[in-house]
């Protein structure tokens, strides 16, 4: 069956949802039924915003039936229109038409449940004992290497391409014949004599070096003693990581006895030749398979017990269940228009579904930039864009969006430059856009070019790139010194200016690291930053909260207590201490010398009435009743830290959810421990603190 795929190019601010929606008006004024469209966006918020215009470009061209019949189509994500289709076709999949999908933070916690139930101790030492010996433990750049996170990979890859186990073990497999194939073939040499010729080398090489007087340059000195490190290892250890052989062979000394140094560093630059090394990266990427197929179908046993499915689950479903002849015939007479919006984020087993569609679908419109496939968001494959473009005959001139309505032209013509190398395996057209907006448009005597750039230079360090803080306090002196000039700006509906103002202003990071740095350098330079990082439970309202629950939940918790005196700023460390000291000398003294403290007392009383309040009632409760924003905002950065109180009551809806998705109570114990569940695995997430006075990194 042909596919009547119409590819539609569109970049970021091309006019997309403008052009979706006049081809939507279009296609119902040509005949399409309203209610036979289905349509995939990204969001749920896209899918809401193009389904509002439809029906408001209806409304004013006075079709009112077909505005009301619109409410009928599918419009959402492809997870939301797969849980509809799931439904409708309950008996036909063999499944129950009450769909119960387990959110995606949920998913997480019980697969590491279930990946936990196969991981024993044996499993573990030999994972972690693997782990060292090739090096990946070594601190990087991002972190602490943790193995569990290649086991994840493999297991979330295998999910998303519905693999079965025989295809997972053939995955194994051709991973391990991959790599080898990068290496040469495996020595005749056993481990022993490779060992042997290792002690041998680096005996003679020191000694070499030690007695070689006519060099005595610090580089050679350095040398001598990291070899006597690496033997000393060697001796206490009975054996070298392989990284400790990668440096062996990269070592250098200086120019007089670099040929003292040679033999040695050939002969460790052939350890990829070692059966020892070959043997244990066999080990190590079959075990994280053997380990992820085990995970899988624990996970997968865990959820048929209990009815559940995942999102992986449900679009293997609905895979299966557009592969029904019945279903097929409903469908076909029912879909008229299918609508993929950017589908160059779509992973394999979503091209599939798309693709079923589109052979059921009178015709479909697919629409995507190819500029951001690179970034395989979701499982997203960047090579699927490129095969749909080429199966359908490419992309036509009329179907590439060619404007840009969002930028001003100067920043138009610089990305133009940047993309059309980047991407110089595409037709430049399909690239480039054109600045819809022009130029006078934004003039102002007192306005800047629309590109500045700012080349910071450290004459004093000779030239060399200084270390990390350095460029991110000058931007952020130079971003201060922006706004002191007050340049103007336009408002969104440009029709006034402005002075600029912090809020006006983002900062784009490579890493969450490097935004962590530029916020704190933009704090140092007196401007506020708002960025996403964990820590929400460590913030000072976060711990007040956290106490105050803890207090609440068992009032002779004498350590919350203690932080709450503390936190609230009416009482220092130092008179709580000498106060419970007094207590534990004379109990009848008061515990916190506190008697007349209010807090303490309020949530003494609190305790009486939130037996039945549920963990967001006990929070909106304590946030209101002990006025803790009046608190907080006293103690400056007001934005953040109420971000911080409102993302905390977050959680606890987020909490309460959970629960009744997994059909179990919800408890202030049982938040306490979810919240501490989040903080230990960083994922305790503060408030962005958002504002006009807050720039956003």
């Amino acid at each position: 069956m042909t596919m009547p795929i119409t590819i539609l190019s569109a970049g970021a601010g091309s006019g997309k949802t403008y052009t979706l929606t006049e081809r939507m008006f279009e296609l119902i004024e040509q005949g399409v039924r309203p209610s036979g469209i289905v349509a995939t966006t990204f969001t749920q918020k896209a899918a809401a915003e193009l389904y509002e215009r439809v029906r408001t470009r209806l409304l004013r061209s006075g079709r009112k039936e077909a505005a009301h019949e619109l409410g009928s189509a599918l419009i959402g994500t492809v997870h939301s229109i797969g849980a509809r289709l799931l439904q409708r076709f309950a008996f036909e999949v063999g499944a129950s038409p009450r769909v119960e999908i387990i959110a995606e933070g949920d998913h997480r916690r019980l697969f590491n449940e279930s990946l936990a139930q196969v991981l024993d101790e044996e499993r573990i030492a030999a994972m972690n004992r693997l782990a060292d010996r090739l090096g990946l433990t070594k601190k990087a750049l991002d972190g602490t290497y943790d193995w569990r996170d290649d086991v994840r990979r493999i297991t979330e890859a295998a999910r998303a391409n519905m693999f079965s186990a025989e295809a997972l073990e053939y995955s194994k497999r051709r991973s391990i014949e991959t790599f080898e194939a990068l290496l040469p073939p495996v020595s005749a040499q056993t481990a022993e004599q490779w060992h042997q010729q290792l002690v041998q080398w680096l005996t003679q090489t020191i000694e070499a070096l030690d007695g070689h007087t006519a060099d005595e340059t610090k580089t050679t000195r350095q040398t001598l003693e990291e070899l006597r490190d690496l033997r000393t290892q060697l001796h206490q250890r009975g054996f070298l990581y392989w990284y400790e052989w990668a440096k062996l062979g990269k070592m250098n000394a200086g120019a007089k006895s670099r040929h003292l140094l040679e033999p040695l560093k050939n002969f460790a630059q052939e350890h990829g030749q070692h059966p020892g090394f070959r043997a244990d990266v066999r080990q190590y990427i079959g075990l994280a398979f053997d380990i992820a197929a085990d995970a899988i179908a624990e996970y997968q046993r865990y959820k048929r017990s209990r009815g559940l499915i995942d999102y992986a689950d449900m679009e293997t479903q609905v895979a299966q269940l557009l592969r029904i002849p019945a279903v097929r015939a409903v469908l076909s007479s029912e879909i008229d228009l299918l609508l993929v919006d950017e589908f160059q984020d779509t992973s394999p087993i979503q091209l599939d579904l798309f693709l079923q569609l589109s052979q059921l679908a009178r015709q479909a419109i697919w629409v995507g930039d190819p500029k951001q496939s690179i970034y395989g968001f979701r499982g997203a494959e960047p090579a699927l864009m490129q095969a749909v473009i080429t199966a359908t005959g490419g992309i036509h001139p009329e179907n590439i969006l060619t404007q840009s309505w969002r930028s001003r032209p100067a920043l138009v013509y610089l990305t133009n430059a940047i993309f059309t190398r980047v991407f110089n395996h595409l037709p430049p057209e399909q690239v480039a856009l054109e600045p819809a907006l022009p130029a006078e448009r934004y003039a102002h005597p007192e306005a800047p070019s629309a590109i500045m750039h700012w080349h910071f230079l450290n004459q004093d360090n000779h030239g060399k790139v200084p270390p990390k803080p350095w460029l991110e306090h000058l931007l952020a002196r130079q971003i201060r010194a922006l706004i002191e000039r007050r340049i103007p700006v336009w408002n969104k509906k440009r029709t006034q200016t402005r002075p600029l103002r912090p809020g006006d202003i983002a900062v784009l990071c490579r890493t969450n690291r490097d935004c962590e740095e530029m916020a704190k350098a933009l704090h140092a330079a007196g401007l506020k930053a708002a960025v996403f990082r964990n820590g929400l439970l460590s913030s000072t309202e976060g711990r007040l909260l956290m106490a105050c629950l803890k207090y609440l939940l068992n009032p002779n918790d004498a350590l919350s207590a203690a932080e709450i005196l503390v936190l609230s700023g009416n009482h220092n460390l130092d008179e709580v201490i000498a106060h419970r000291l007094d207590y534990l000398e004379q109990p009848t003294f008061d515990p916190w010398g506190a008697s007349d403290f209010k807090l303490l007392q309020h949530l003494g009383q609190l305790r009486l009435h939130i037996a039945d309040a549920s963990p967001a009632e006990v929070l909106q409760i304590l946030t209101a009743e002990l006025q803790l924003q009046h608190l907080v905002v006293r103690w400056g950065n007001a934005n953040q830290r109420l971000d911080n109180l409102d993302r905390l009551r977050w959680y606890a809806v987020e909490y309460e959810s959970a629960c009744q998705r997994m059909q179990a109570g919800a408890s202030l114990g049982g938040f306490l421990l979810w919240l501490n569940e989040l903080e230990k695995t960083a994922a305790d997430l503060q408030g962005s603190g958002e504002g006009p006075e807050t720039i956003r990194v």
